[in-house]
Order: structure tokens, then C-alpha cells, then sequence
């Protein structure tokens, strides 16, 4: 850990760990990890980055990897403005970083719901970082409107409650989509390497059931995150690169990702970069190619610090 770091919900710490260059540091990079896993699994990507003078933060957010209290408390975020709190908590991991660092440009990058609280981040603060990667992410979809509501009202009632109904659905919902039926597991969505998947389900930390505090919280991120104009407060010139693997069905199989980029490009964006995988699915980082992942990744970091 690189040290104890208090959640802005004053009841956690957040776990967290710095990877250093052993040379001077010339960028830094903080990482925003995805629903129901942690941190952990970003480690070999940011020792990669460490190794090419890229010093990396990683942190587990709230509900989720050791940052919780107890077991009960997995996918549940905070009682009172969760969204909030997750947004607070970039900011205060982000404000670590620079303090460590503070010669250096700053990057930020969000996986899947990292990326919806990137987003998120970024309508307020993206003239704090040097630039910004949306990994797994999507464009907007009209469901959330629906379910918003629902999982409203059940976070009022039971906020802590598991609710595997919604995790089938999800799972269910994005196994369809693929092309390649090889693989049965539900969360064969993740990744086209099988072995990565068998790790994601053998790890306690993974694949977990959200609370309805948990989706409610998913569903506000994604609903203020991934309008068409969510955009609008960021200067044009701010730096940002859309990764998706093509086969990722949160990107409607790269649809989502190349319509939301061509809209930015006519909303004024001329630093916007996009990168779409052929074959691979929602989580680059771990699929059987990912060193080139790895290359492309810490090219843009490169380029967009000059």
C-alpha cells in the first residue's frame, strides 16, 4: 500500500497501491477500476507502465477489494450520496498522486463503471489531469432510464440486499451478444481468453452480486455520465483515448464506442483518440494480447504528455 488513504466517507480507508519508477517519474497515472472486481488485477499493466518511468495509483473503491470492513459490506457503497462519495474519492486518491508528483502531467483512466465515474469526474474537474482513458465504456442506453427508477426504490427499502435478479440480467444480456459460444460461463463476456476468465471466477474478490445500493449508484453514474451531451463542460482540446475490444458487448460490440467518438468529433473534441480491438472483448488488459494493450496505452500516455 502506498499509504492509509481515507475514503471522503470518513469510514473507510482505501486500499491502495503506488507503483514507482525507479528512474525520474515523467507522467502519472491514476486507475479507476470496473464493478465487482479491484485493483489487484491491474497490477502487472502498472508495473509494466512503473518500468517505462510511468508511476501508477491503483485503489480499490468503496465496496469493493479490501477496502471493505467485512464481507457484507461487498458491491454496497455508502448510505448517504454514494455517487458523490465515489467522485469525492477519485479526487482525493488524484490529489495524492500530484502531491507525490507534482512536476509531472497527471492521467486518469476508468474501466467499465471506472469509466462512467471518470466521466463523471471529468464534467468537473478535467482541467486538473493531463488526459483521460475510457476503457469498457459505452454510449448512453435507453434501459438505464428504466431501471433507474426501480432500483431507486429498492435502494430505499433494502439498500444492502444483494440482488442477483439484476446481476442475471446483465450477464445474460451481454452473453448474448457474443458471436464466439465456446465458453458457458457467465462472465464469458470479459474476455475471449478463457483462462483469464477461469481467474476472474476463482478470485472471492470477483464477480460478486451488487446490492441495490450498489446498482442504484451504477445506474445514477451511467445516467449522468453517458448522456449526449456529457461532454459539454470539458475544453475541446482536453486529451482523451476510447479503448474497447471490438466484441465488447458494454460497447454494443464496438458500435457504441465509434458512435460516441464521431459525435464528440462534430461536439468540437480534435484530441480525441479511439482504439478498437479486433476479436477481443470487455477487458483488453487481460485478454491474450494485452502486451500490445500494454504498448498502445503507454504511446498515448507518451504523446499526449508532450
Amino acid at each position: 500500500m502506498a499509504k492509509t488513504i481515507m475514503s471522503s466517507d470518513q469510514v473507510h480507508s482505501l486500499h491502495n497501491t503506488l507503483y514507482t519508477p525507479k528512474n525520474t517519474a515523467k507522467a502519472t497515472l491514476l486507475i479507476v477500476h470496473g464493478m465487482t472486481e479491484h485493483s489487484g488485477r491491474y497490477e502487472k499493466f502498472a508495473q509494466y507502465l512503473a518500468e517505462q518511468d510511468i508511476a501508477v495509483l491503483t485503489y480499490d473503491q468503496l465496496g469493493h477489494g479490501r477496502s471493505i470492513n467485512n464481507a457484507d459490506e461487498l458491491g454496497y457503497f455508502s448510505k448517504s450520496y454514494p455517487v458523490q462519495t465515489l467522485l469525492k474519492d477519485v479526487i482525493i486518491m488524484a490529489d495524492t498522486l500530484k502531491r507525490q508528483y507534482p512536476d509531472v502531467p497527471h492521467f486518469i483512466m476508468g474501466h467499465s463503471m471506472g469509466s462512467f465515474i471518470v466521466r463523471n469526474v471529468l464534467q468537473v474537474h478535467s482541467s486538473e489531469f493531463a488526459g483521460a482513458i475510457i476503457m469498457g465504456s459505452s454510449d448512453y442506453n435507453p434501459l438505464i432510464k428504466a431501471a433507474l427508477p426501480i432500483a431507486k426504490v429498492l435502494n430505499q427499502l433494502q439498500p444492502k440486499r444483494p440482488n442477483p435478479a439484476f446481476a442475471t440480467i446483465m450477464s445474460k444480456m451481454f452473453n448474448a451478444q457474443l458471436k464466439d459460444k465456446t465458453s458457458d460461463s457467465d462472465f464469458a463476456w470479459l474476455s475471449l481468453n478463457q483462462a483469464a476468465v477461469a481467474e476472474y471466477e476463482s478470485d472471492p474478490l470477483c464477480g460478486f452480486d451488487f446490492t441495490n445500493n450498489g446498482f442504484w449508484t451504477l445506474f445514477s453514474l451511467m445516467d449522468t455520465g453517458l448522456t449526449k451531451n456529457w461532454a459539454e463542460t470539458i475544453d475541446p482540446n482536453f486529451p482523451m483515448l476510447f479503448i474497447s475490444g471490438e466484441n465488447d458487448p458494454v460497447g454494443n460490440m464496438g458500435k457504441g464506442i465509434r458512435k460516441l467518438t464521431k459525435r464528440m468529433k462534430k461536439q468540437g473534441f480534435n484530441h480525441l483518440s479511439q482504439q478498437i480491438y479486433p476479436l477481443m472483448r470487455h477487458e483488453p488488459l487481460h485478454e491474450e494480447d494485452n502486451q500490445q494493450v500494454y504498448q498502445d496505452l503507454y504511446d498515448w500516455i507518451n504523446q499526449a504528455s508532450k
